[in-house]
């Protein structure tokens, strides 16, 4: 390390341990004292570095717990990506190396901008004494119910579970969207029954090329029986025929697939909107109708939260929230493009649910990062902030799909346990 950036490790740490010890016991802490330095401290490299591919590499030198370090560094990972840098690069020939590092007096983060043979340093630092953000009050309490698991399922053979995209429970059972079949599960007193299965296909088994992170979403039909299936390139209808003889115990399900880039819909409700998919990716383009009066850069989740108290000249017509794909969060209100503040640990999906624990909507989140055991977390929106209400709620493996019940009063997500497990569940919130 370069001489400017050496310190010594004092012996004096029991302060700063307790305080550091209380934000890594609870998930509940807003981004606090750390969100500016981070800030700081990617804008400084940047300035040294300008934008373009970096390998970043994070040291602990300190009395953080590792958990935050991994925090840490997501918070800078986003601080660089906005100024152009893209940090996830595994090699290049731009290396930033950053030390958390603690002395008696204050807490020192050195970054260390190596560019060929020469090499930089640029530094920023906290009083030891630095306030300390409290923790957030949770006021609800979230619960999940599993309605599905894909090693619980009665199938015609033993096989590896296919990624699932979607799930929709109708009055003639469950569908479950895979990667690329259609699934259709009655209930039987031992569980979930595969019924039938469609391939996802427009010309009579020529199967369709697949994406690298393939998305879906299920609308059910006015009948309450049927279904709409929209995955990449792919529009598929379902219809479903009652039984018409008393012993048979099953009706007659058809569903129709063809080739399509029209938009899916993604939200309901107060207002209805739809949004065209990036069939070559995995999120959407940023083109929606209708119209929301503003210019949307790509994006993965979309919500409409509908307003206690509507802003003059705008009707009753609620606000939009969403998350784009350079990880910013951005509300749609008024006609105008608002940044929302307190969403840097937030994943890819959202989805708004009616908890009934406060007025409006709230937002249920996934945190960021492809995590092993994922969690979702429920956040109020107040003044452009987002405020966390509810402790983590933790899934027990990776969160890949989010959604709004059609009750509005609890979520959808699909987890993935394992390569060979797939998880649907149902989650709500309890009031205390």
């Amino acid at each position: 390390m370069n001489s400017r950036a050496q310190f010594c490790i004092p012996a004096f740490r029991s302060l700063l341990s307790l305080a550091l010890a209380a934000l890594a016991g609870t998930a509940a802490w807003a981004a606090g004292p750390w969100e500016k330095p981070a800030a700081q401290l990617a804008q400084q490299v940047a300035a040294i570095l300008g934008p373009g591919p970096a390998q970043l590499t994070v040291s602990n030198r300190s009395t953080l717990a590792e958990a935050d370090v991994a925090g840490f560094r997501r918070l800078l990972e986003q601080d660089l990506r906005e100024h152009g840098i893209d940090s996830s690069t595994p090699e290049g020939a731009n290396l930033i190396r950053v030390t958390l590092s603690e002395n008696v007096w204050e807490r020192l983060w050195v970054a260390e901008v190596v560019e060929g043979n020469r090499t930089q340093v640029t530094m920023v630092q906290l009083d030891r004494d630095a306030p300390v953000v409290a923790p957030a009050e949770t006021s609800l309490i979230l619960q999940k119910k599993r309605v599905w698991n894909s090693q619980d399922v009665s199938t015609p053979s033993n096989q590896a579970a296919a990624p699932v995209l979607a799930a929709l429970e109708t009055q003639a059972g469950l569908i479950v969207l895979e990667q690329e079949e259609i699934v259709v599960f009655s209930k039987t007193a031992t569980g979930w029954h595969e019924e039938k299965h469609f391939y996802l296909d427009a010309n009579n088994g020529t199967r369709r090329p697949l994406s690298r992170d393939s998305r879906g979403t299920l609308t059910p039909a006015s009948d309450g029986n049927g279904f709409t299936a929209f995955t990449a390139g792919m529009e598929c209808v379902g219809t479903y025929a009652p039984p018409t003889i008393p012993s048979v115990p099953y009706g007659e399900w058809i569903v129709h697939c063809r080739t399509s880039d029209d938009p899916w819909p993604i939200a309901t409700g107060p207002i209805a909107v739809k949004a065209f998919y990036n069939a070559a990716r995995n999120y959407f383009t940023g083109v929606v109708t209708p119209n929301l009066g503003v210019e949307l850069m790509p994006f993965y989740a979309l919500a409409p939260l509908p307003r206690s108290t509507p802003i003059a000249g705008t009707s009753d017509q609620p606000a939009i929230l969403v998350n784009t794909i350079d990880g910013k969060t951005l509300l749609v209100e008024g006609g105008t493009l608002k940044h929302v503040s307190g969403t840097r640990d937030w994943g890819s999906d959202f989805a708004a649910m009616r908890t009934g624990c406060g007025p409006g909507m709230q937002i249920v989140v996934s945190s960021s990062g492809e995590a092993i055991n994922d969690s979702l977390r429920v956040y109020d929106l107040t003044a452009q902030e987002a405020v966390a209400v509810s402790a983590p709620l933790e899934m027990g493996g990776t969160v890949t799909a989010l959604w709004t019940a059609r009750d509005d009063a609890s979520t959808w997500a699909v987890v993935r346990k394992s390569d060979n497990e797939y998880e649907v569940d149902r989650v709500a919130a309890l009031c205390p």
